[in-house]
This record gives C-alpha cells, structure tokens and sequence, in this order.
C-alpha cells in the first residue's frame, strides 16, 4: 500500500514538472502570437471594408478573381516565416509542440465555410452561403484556451477559454427568443477582432509571465 502510495505521489511529481516545463517554454513563443494577432488586425480590417463595399468588392474581384485567395495565401505565408524563424531560433520539444499545432489547426478553422449544392436540371450548381462563422470560430478559440490553461495551469486561459464557449452558445440558440436575433447580430461584429484579440491576448500573457520568470 505504501509502495503504491508512492507511486502515485511520484507520477503526481513527474506530472506537475513536465506542466511547469511546458509553462516556462511555451511562454517563449509568445512573439508569435503577438505578430499573428497583428497581421490579423490588418485582414479584419481588409474584411470589414469590403463587407461595407459589397458591389465595388464584388465587381473588383471579377475583374481580378486570383486576388481572392491571393490575399489570404500572402498573410498566411507570411504567417508561416514568422513560425519557422521563430522556431529555428528555440525549437518545439514536448508538450509545447503539441500546443502550437493545436493552435495552428485552430487558426485555420477559421477557413472552413458552409456551401450546399442545388441541382438544377442536368447541370449542378454549387452555391456559396454567406454566414457568420462567429460561433464556430468562437468555441474552436475557447478550446484551444481552456486546453492551453489545462496543460501550463494558466487559470487565466481556462476563464476565457469559457467564456468563449459561451458567448458561442449564445450566438446559436439567441434566435430562439424574443429579440435574440439581434443579439446575434450584434454579436457578428465581434467576428471582425475575436482573432486577432485572441492571438494577441495569449501573446501578450505569455510575454508578461515569461518576463516574470
């Protein structure tokens, strides 16, 4: 009985170190995060103006239909050489590898789009639904905070984390009730900063706790 007691006193030691590890490395890669969130700022920006310019987008995008995914292409690549240099300079080990590809499979959720496709006749047309993503994008962040507070004990994280889960919940089932579409509505806006807000709030935190020491 003693033997086993020790055993689990052990395995709760060796359990606690590798989370106080991962909390002091990935604090390290705070610099991606904050540089990410601004990039992202910039492309909200870019949305937000051509959502109130929909004819001059639209007419702009048919005449130059590559720049479409053109523009996403260039602030994703850029993205990327941020990452690597960073990394090349302190390397992912562990726990904290883990966590950033969790993060760069949250970030890219964000691409995922609903489309339904109408037969017409003989010939089939694929019709693009414009919807707001608000929700998915919203309880996708508060995953990867709540599991980023699990596994560096960031409480901060964890309460966020939750909070987005339920502001997530609330922008689906408000138009159910009475007045709850435009709660909805109002939510939508904040699809222009929950990334970017994100990015550089965990940046940000990581910087300050890492500073700390």
């Amino acid at each position: 009985m003693e033997k086993q007691l020790e055993s689990v006193v052990d395995d709760i030691t060796i359990i606690k170190s590798i989370i106080e590890k991962t909390r002091r490395s990935f604090t390290g890669f705070s610099k991606i995060f904050i540089i990410w969130g601004c990039m992202y700022i910039v492309m909200s920006f870019l949305s937000f103006i051509q959502n109130m310019n929909i004819e001059a987008t639209m007419a702009f995008y048919n005449d130059i239909p590559f720049l479409v995914y053109l523009i996403p292409v260039v602030f994703f690549g850029i993205g990327g050489l941020v990452y690597f240099s960073v990394v090349r300079k302190q390397p992912l080990i562990g726990l904290e590898r883990h966590l950033m590809t969790m993060w760069i499979l949250v970030i890219f959720a964000q691409l995922i789009r609903m489309s339904i496709e109408i037969p017409m006749d003989a010939d089939t047309t694929t019709m693009v639904v414009k919807t707001s993503n608000f929700a998915f994008v919203s309880y996708v962040l508060g995953i990867g905070l709540i599991m980023t507070g699990i596994l560096t004990e960031l409480k901060n994280f964890k309460f966020v984390g939750g909070v987005y889960i339920l502001l997530a919940l609330v922008h689906s089932y408000a138009p159910s009730f009475v007045g709850g579409l435009s709660i909805t509505r109002s939510m939508d806006t904040l699809g222009y900063v929950i990334m970017p807000f994100t990015l550089l709030y965990v940046g940000v935190y990581l910087k300050r706790q890492s500073e700390r020491g």
